[in-house]
């Protein structure tokens, strides 16, 4: 696999503060656009995974407008190991459809996901006051553009 030596690399600097040692990259037409390792401890951040870290790289590298017009056929994630449910998320919110790994999460963690994934969807509740998020989209300057059916 090419982009091992990288990965290895990438995923060095996590241990540096005691961070999970995972690394991904961001690949468009076959360059790196952005790199990112775990910084959960550095940071003191619950979103600082490897794959939320080289998105939001390649978002600072090549500017978040021209990476929504980024064509998601050239694009791909290649990461050490398998994304969990919150990366999974945000490879989905930013439609980058392929996705690669080295190592795979084990079948557990997956069986335990699909056990808390039922306790969330019994346990949330719809709260009144939904007028109040309608309120803060209307004051976005583009909302009609970003969300015209909300």
């Amino acid at each position: 696999m090419q982009y091992k030596r990288e990965l290895d690399a990438i995923g060095q600097n996590a241990l540096k503060s005691n961070d999970m040692p995972i690394s991904a990259i961001l690949i468009y037409n076959f360059e790196i656009i952005g790199r990112g390792y775990n910084t959960v401890v550095r940071d003191s951040e619950a979103g600082g995974h490897a794959i939320i870290n080289a998105i939001s790289d390649a978002i600072r590298n090549v500017g978040l407008e021209t990476f929504d017009y980024l064509s998601r056929d050239s694009m791909k994630i290649v990461t050490t190991y398998e994304p969990c449910e919150m990366c999974k998320g945000a490879l989905i919110e930013y439609k980058i459809n392929t996705i690669e790994f080295l190592k795979p999460k084990p079948l557990t963690y997956w069986l335990e996901k699909q056990y808390n994934d039922l306790g969330y969807e019994f346990s949330k509740k719809k709260l009144e006051g939904s007028e109040l998020q309608d309120s803060l989209f209307r004051l976005h300057p583009f909302y009609m553009e970003i969300m015209p059916d909300y």
